[in-house]
């Protein structure tokens, strides 16, 4: 999977949270959270790299396009989180878990939760 850069990835997570959406759905929901309308242009120029690299599909009524993921969040934050643990950590995700662990950025009733979760899993 390709890696999306900031500004494609920032504009993924408005169309996951808006579904179906067009250009200028996606300027209106930029412009609510940040206080300013980004140019049609660049909003247009990122959705088309977007629908380009496969990340979104569309479809056209004259001249509008209505877009929408062809991933979801959980299926890229998936993808993302394994090639981190392979670039990172040698593929290892016990080595991830311990690094989280030690830094103290995962403590150990999540890491207790997160085995139950392991277990019930097999089951």
């Amino acid at each position: 999977m390709q890696k999306l850069t900031k500004a494609q990835e920032e504009i993924m997570h408005l169309i996951w949270e808006l579904g179906e959406c067009t250009v200028g759905d996606l300027r209106e929901a930029i412009a609510e959270r940040e206080g300013k309308k980004p140019a049609h242009s660049t909003v247009s120029t990122l959705v088309l790299a977007l629908d380009k690299r496969g990340f979104l599909t569309h479809r056209q009524y004259g001249r509008t396009y209505v877009y929408e993921p062809v991933i979801s969040r959980e299926e890229y934050g998936q993808r993302s989180l394994g090639q981190l643990i392979k670039k990172f950590f040698g593929g290892s995700p016990q080595l991830a878990v311990s690094h989280l662990v030690e830094s103290e950025d995962l403590s150990l009733d999540e890491l207790n939760d997160l085995v139950r979760k392991l277990e019930d899993n097999e089951d």
